[in-house]
């Protein structure tokens, strides 16, 4: 049997380059405790992954952030773009892709999630019933997958789900973490920003 790879092996990718429609301004630098959203993302990975990589639409606007941080080849265009673009990059076998706004990353869940990198090419959380695929690992048998798509002009992540090999990790797989479910709270309005101000990642 196949064992997982060492996670300190592998990088991860944090999406920077969405619209922010909901909010209204550019999620990934409004400021989050003493760094921002993204600086917030990238804080909770660094120490565990090889690298962490930020693709975004503006480089400059991250000027100082402690990440490689990549420009986005096709900007508005969604996160399979984000996601084809970091993976592209990175030469790892597999990388966690998560999104800027996701601040309250628990390293615990993510752990628990790459003990099953065997035997698929994506391993992605549901909760609440749906698939998390921005807080997903992805292998780079993926990247086939995402070029062929975005060629014929499909820039769903559920598109690249279908043509995957999906382990899913349900709910029950990290209920025993404490705090598990904060991994995947994001924050997509105004109104979920200053909950999240009042609420820092290491309550």
């Amino acid at each position: 049997m196949n064992q997982s790879p060492d996670i300190s092996k592998l990088d991860a990718i944090v999406l920077a380059g969405g619209e922010s429609k909901r909010m209204g301004v550019a999620k990934a630098t409004l400021p989050f405790g003493d760094t921002s959203l993204v600086g917030s993302a990238v804080a909770a990975l660094r120490p565990v992954f090889r690298q962490v990589l930020v693709v975004t639409r503006d480089k400059d606007s991250l000027a100082g952030i402690d990440a490689e941080v990549l420009e986005d080849e096709w900007p508005q265009q969604g996160p399979l773009v984000g996601l084809l673009r970091g993976l592209a990059h990175s030469d790892a076998d597999w990388c966690f892709v998560t999104a800027c706004d996701m601040p309250f990353l628990q390293v615990a869940v993510i752990k628990e999630m790459a003990k099953r990198l065997t035997g698929c090419d994506a391993v992605i959380p549901e909760y609440e019933g749906r698939l998390q695929t921005l807080h997903a690992f992805y292998s780079r048998a993926c990247l086939p997958i995402a070029q062929s798509l975005l060629e014929e002009g499909t820039t769903s992540m559920r598109a690249l789900v279908s043509g995957c090999r999906v382990t899913k990790f349900s709910q029950d797989d990290f209920a025993h973490i404490p705090d598990g479910l904060r991994s995947f709270r994001d924050v997509d309005t105004a109104e979920e920003y200053r909950a999240a101000l009042n609420d820092p990642p290491e309550s």
